[in-house]
């Protein structure tokens, strides 16, 4: 049964109290900002930065940044030392040591360039449309876009994405379309493969995203502590919270409980 994240403390609390670390997975977008218009005009308040740098800084808390946005994108916001970064749904990963690109993925750059030069050339006389090429997916963002103009943008979108054959697929979030390589790659298997790197058996993980793309990590983290920030009733989460604004309470909230634990020997920091 899905629960409010808030009123659930206690037990999450009982959780970490008894872990020997946390790893602590948050989305971006519409988990610790608020979705905007202007995907460039997303930025962290001072309050989210402050607790996030905070958090990482303790050595019984690894702390990871999954987004759609290009890996640069995240960093380039978020700027702290400490973290692990996930750019375009996890297919890229640095920090902390740590260093991945998904490798089929990086081979189909090219063949996702002409797909995306495609695209914009199709939708370039839909007002509203911005097409983003991340470099290892590509976003068509259409937040600002009429209504009846949608149709068209998803009809152009997945007809040209299919007439490249099976190599990428079209996936949906907020007001964007996404193209996506086929790779069997995704969240839940960066943070995965994170953890596995960390080799640490007794992380406890917390994840917290908004996106449809963060329901990968919800189920493969079925045993952690998964919140769905805000969407659909339908989730593999196990808790909720409404907004971001709720994520910095729980932020909060967690920074006081784990500032002052030691560091459990035998789980060093990496």
């Amino acid at each position: 049964m899905l629960k409010p994240l808030l009123q659930s403390l206690a037990e999450v609390d009982e959780r970490i109290q008894t872990a020997g670390r946390v790893a602590l997975f948050l989305d971006f977008d519409g988990t610790l900002t608020p979705i905007v218009d202007d995907p460039a005009a997303a930025h962290l308040s001072v309050g989210v930065r402050d607790t996030l740098r905070r958090i990482a800084g303790q050595d019984s808390v690894v702390t990871a940044v999954i987004s759609g946005r290009a890996v640069e994108d995240v960093y380039v916001r978020i700027r702290l030392d400490g973290v692990i970064y996930g750019g375009n749904h996890g297919l890229e990963i640095f920090g902390r040591g740590l260093r991945f690109v998904e490798p089929e993925a990086d081979a189909r750059r090219g063949q996702l360039r002409r797909l995306t030069e495609a695209v914009a050339e199709e939708l370039g006389h839909i007002a509203g449309v911005l097409v983003e090429d991340k470099g290892l997916t590509t976003s068509i963002h259409f937040r600002q876009a009429g209504e009846r103009d949608v149709p068209a943008i998803e009809n152009a979108v997945r007809s040209i994405v299919a007439a490249a054959g099976n190599l990428f697929r079209v996936t949906t979030g907020r007001k964007v379309f996404e193209i996506v390589p086929r790779t069997g790659w995704h969240k839940g298997a960066a943070a995965q493969w994170i953890l596995a790197h960390l080799n640490d058996s007794e992380l406890l993980p917390i994840y917290l995203g908004d996106d449809n793309s963060d329901e990968d990590a919800f189920a493969v983290l079925a045993d952690g502590v998964t919140v769905r920030v805000g969407g659909p009733p339908a989730t593999c989460a196990r808790y909720r919270v409404p907004g971001p604004a709720e994520v910095y309470q729980f932020l909060l909230w967690l920074e006081s409980r784990v500032a002052a634990r030691p560091t459990v020997q035998g789980s060093p920091k990496p």
